[in-house]
């Protein structure tokens, strides 16, 4: 006896199959997560953003300085080139080397019409960024600057990652600078997964490690995520599965 099959089962029966295919193909390359790229990108972005913050403000407590907000926009887009924030950010640097001065920054690129740089950066309370200094150090678009009163809204604001996928190929979303290495170490742990975090000594680093897993850095010792994902989600690791 035949048994048939109805077109309606049948295309469900595909789709489901495709899904599982397509979710199947993701896990394998993000490896540990099933979380889509742009929203695992926008994620971890906000993560970074939080920690350098935090380590900035501790750095700037100790060493007096005050969080000031800047926004840089291009006149045209066309005139984008991601070297153009190092080579603003290089001149600020050097006017506050004379001055004997380190400068904490963060920054973020939106594409909102005009592509433009949201930054937050921590100077002597005795530096001021006037309008003719930024319009010399930054001659590709509009200014804009001020006292960073609420350093947590600011951030906040600036963590909105909305445009990620409108930014141009190959420039990044984010960018920081002037931690000292216990900012640097504490940034980085922010990026690691949490059962990483929760094993790995507290003065140590990890890197991920060819092949699957993570290593540490400093006694080259293996790490293997418990989980294990599938497309019904994931699942505790068996003993000795790989």
């Amino acid at each position: 006896m035949c048994c048939s099959v109805s077109p309606t089962a049948a295309s469900r029966h595909s789709r489901f199959a495709a899904s599982a295919t397509r979710f199947a193909e993701l896990v394998k390359k993000t490896e540990t997560s099933a979380t889509r790229p742009p929203k695992k990108r926008k994620t971890n972005a906000r993560r970074t953003l939080q920690a350098v913050r935090r380590e900035h403000r501790r750095q700037a407590i100790v060493a007096g300085l005050r969080a000031v907000a800047l926004t840089l926009t291009f006149d045209d887009n066309g005139q984008f080139n991601p070297k153009l924030i190092s080579d603003f950010l290089a001149r600020v640097r050097q006017a506050l080397k004379r001055r004997g001065h380190r400068m904490p920054y963060s920054w973020v690129l939106e594409s909102e019409g005009r592509l433009h740089y949201h930054l937050m950066v921590w100077l002597p309370r005795r530096f001021v960024l006037d309008k003719q200094k930024l319009a010399h150090w930054w001659p590709w678009g509009t200014t804009w600057t001020a006292s960073c009163r609420l350093v947590k809204g600011w951030a906040r604001y600036m963590a909105k990652f909305d445009s990620i996928p409108r930014l141009p190929k190959g420039a990044h979303a984010i960018g920081y600078g002037g931690l000292d290495d216990s900012g640097k170490l504490a940034v980085h742990r922010s990026g690691l997964p949490r059962w990483l975090k929760a094993i790995l000594p507290r003065s140590s680093s990890a890197r991920r490690f060819p092949g699957g897993g993570w290593t540490n850095t400093e006694t080259g010792e293996i790490y293997v995520s418990p989980y294990i994902w599938t497309p019904r989600g994931w699942r505790i690791r068996c003993p000795g599965e790989s």
